[in-house]
């Protein structure tokens, strides 16, 4: 039988707590946490490794690539290289009949490099489920489809007010070039809410095993949360509870370094941290501005029962 790793794929809308969420998963024996893998090709110019050392250099990493790549180490643009191409055009070519066929010929080498890779990343790290939080929905999608990968989705939601808040900060950048993240206005964040988040339901809760939980909720029972994760990726039979989880508490982690390579700079983050809801945007986001953010997206938000019917 060829081998397969497990990949949880983490999807949903930007600054909704999916880095954070992929650390703490990181931190779980067996699993091992790479960031926004889709970035790789290339956060390897620019970005540095969860770890602390430019991508380029990491240890983990090259060793990675080299394997991979059958004894050398492949150029930026080979690296993780699917996510360079996958794009949205692309999804109704992966419900055809041959799809498989079909994806390999549109990705030349990029189809099976992608799966060597993760496989390679689960063998070195020795760990029975590599972390990803991507988020994308076409590379999530794609990554579904490589028969050496047995992909399972957690879809994380949060309020869209608190996400077009998050959007409009300024947040320092230090795993990268530019100073700072990058920002969107409240109706470009409302926009990719929606997509993120209609777009994700609609392509994988119906693919395989799946998993919708709110932000909200997470952070307000973060141990629960994170043991319901577990099972998911593990499987029903497996005893979550018995796992050795990162939990000095009900809502303090420990995070040690991981080596993600690309996402939110809380990746950074290493030592014990509590998880509290961030409900910042009810103080800081503008009447004008939650009105705005609330008509274009009201129907989610009643449905997700941020808002009443």
């Amino acid at each position: 039988m060829s081998p397969r790793a497990t990949v949880l794929y983490i999807t949903g809308s930007g600054r909704s707590f999916t880095t954070l969420l992929g650390h703490i998963l990181g931190q779980i024996d067996g699993f091992t946490f790479v960031g926004e893998a889709i970035h790789a090709w290339r956060a390897l110019a620019e970005g540095r490794c969860g770890c602390g050392a430019p991508l380029a250099d990491c240890d983990f990493w090259v060793g990675v690539r080299r394997e991979a790549a059958g004894g050398r180490v492949p150029e930026a643009s080979e690296f993780f290289s699917l996510g360079r191409v996958a794009r949205w055009r692309h999804l109704p070519v992966s419900y055809l009949p041959g799809r498989e066929r079909r994806l390999a010929a549109l990705y030349g080498e990029r189809w099976r490099a992608t799966e060597r890779l993760y496989l390679t990343t689960a063998e070195r790290s020795r760990a029975r489920v590599v972390v990803d939080s991507s988020k994308s929905i076409p590379y999530g999608r794609m990554l579904s489809l490589l028969p050496g990968l047995d992909v399972r989705v957690i879809h994380l939601v949060r309020d869209a007010r608190a996400v077009a808040n998050s959007w409009l900060r300024w947040k320092p950048a230090p795993d990268r070039l530019a100073a700072h993240m990058s920002r969107r206005t409240p109706v470009q964040g409302s926009i990719n809410w929606i997509i993120s988040n209609v777009g994700g339901e609609l392509v994988f809760r119906w693919q395989g095993p799946y998993l919708r939980l709110r932000y909200e909720d997470v952070a307000a029972r973060p141990r629960e949360a994170v043991e319901r994760i577990v099972r998911l990726a593990t499987g029903p039979a497996s005893n979550a509870e018995s796992e050795k989880l990162p939990f000095a508490d009900e809502r303090t982690v420990d995070l040690a370094p991981t080596h993600s390579i690309k996402g939110n700079p809380d990746r950074l983050q290493t030592g014990p941290v509590e998880i509290r809801l961030d409900d910042r945007w009810k103080g800081e986001l503008p009447p004008r501005t939650q009105r705005l953010v609330t008509a274009l997206t009201w129907p989610l938000l009643v449905r997700d029962g941020y808002l009443r019917g």
